[in-house]
């Protein structure tokens, strides 16, 4: 806890909250001086299109009521939030290969993850609201790398001002990723951004070990190997392992991870 600055949670789960349980976690955070980090949708899903893909409210829905929400109920508990990731909205707003997207111009994603920007800032002035996108092979043209770039300096012309940060959520399955994901590194702070990468597993990994094997494995392979140095790492489970989340001395614990990624990562 003490190495760990800041505590990520999703925009549905504050919202589906009981008053009880979001209580007892702003406090534990508050008390061991943790920030919040929201991942959130910044897309307002239309009659024809968007509803029940990623980073979309739904239509009926209202995205600015939505937000507001689930933000002043934090700051009625007094939640310290530092950072919202708005949820792949590029990828989802403009690239993906899904008939129910809206398929939106960059320009017109942009603009809506300014309003949501400046929706946040209503209540949480102090929030730095950032980027997430899926490091994928495929969808995107002529490539990730320059894709990724192009949307960046979208943004920073249809807004006036560049993302705060940009984290890379990564296709590890690429054997290519260390490379790709050091040219986006580069290419982010270009561009005045800061750098943050999310260390997983894989769906399919069958128990704990496999896992948070991988997770290790793979901040090693960045960080090491690669000469990788992020500004913000963030470790994220969406997948059935682990199972546990302490102790961090036990084996296989989701703590384990973090506590590892600490001792490699601290100087002696």
């Amino acid at each position: 806890m003490a190495k760990t600055s800041v505590f990520g949670l999703y925009a549905g789960w504050i919202t589906a909250a009981g008053d009880p349980e979001l209580q007892a976690v702003v406090a534990f955070l508050n008390l061991h001086n943790m920030g919040i980090e929201i991942e959130a949708p910044a897309l307002q899903a239309l009659s024809t299109c968007g509803s029940g893909v990623e980073g979309y409210a739904p239509f009926g829905q209202s995205l600015h009521d939505f937000t507001l929400a689930y933000l002043q109920r934090l700051r009625a508990l007094g939640a310290k939030l530092l950072y919202v990731k708005v949820d792949e909205p590029f990828y989802f707003g403009s690239v993906v290969n899904d008939p129910r997207s809206c398929h939106f111009p960059v320009s017109d994603v942009a603009s809506q993850v300014g309003q949501f920007s400046q929706l946040v800032k209503t209540v949480y002035p102090e929030a730095a609201i950032g980027d997430v996108e899926p490091i994928v092979a495929g969808p995107y043209a002529p490539d990730v790398v320059t894709a990724i770039g192009q949307w960046h300096d979208t943004y920073l012309q249809v807004t006036g001002a560049p993302f705060p940060f940009f984290f890379a959520d990564i296709d590890f399955s690429n054997g290519e990723w260390p490379t790709i994901v050091k040219s986006l590194e580069t290419g982010a702070r270009r561009r005045s951004m800061r750098f943050g990468i999310i260390y997983t597993g894989d769906a399919q990994d069958i128990s704990d070990d496999e896992w948070t094997g991988k997770a290790v494995a793979r901040f090693q392979t960045y960080q090491g190997a690669s000469g990788g140095r992020p500004d913000y790492v963030l470790f994220q489970s969406w997948e059935s392992h682990p199972t546990l989340c302490l102790p961090e001395n036990g084996p296989a614990t989701f703590t384990s991870v973090l506590d590892a990624y600490i001792k490699a990562t601290t100087p002696m």
